[in-house]
């Protein structure tokens, strides 16, 4: 899977994220993540188990 960045706000939000999951990685914290739409969302709480769950690493890869 691809992703492109249409325009420069979504550039801007691509690198922002990556710069958390970085963050979350380089501090091992385990962190779990959906993203759909661009949109993304850090799960705290759960979810009601329709979204794809990503770990930081998983979505850091997807996302370069």
């Amino acid at each position: 899977m691809e992703c492109k960045i249409i325009n420069k706000t979504m550039e801007r939000t691509y690198r922002g994220i990556k710069q958390i999951l970085r963050g979350h990685i380089k501090n091992g914290i385990n962190s779990l993540w959906t993203w759909e739409d661009d949109h993304f969302s850090f799960i705290f709480n759960g979810t009601d188990g329709n979204e794809r769950i990503y770990t930081a690493n998983q979505l850091l890869r997807l996302l370069s």
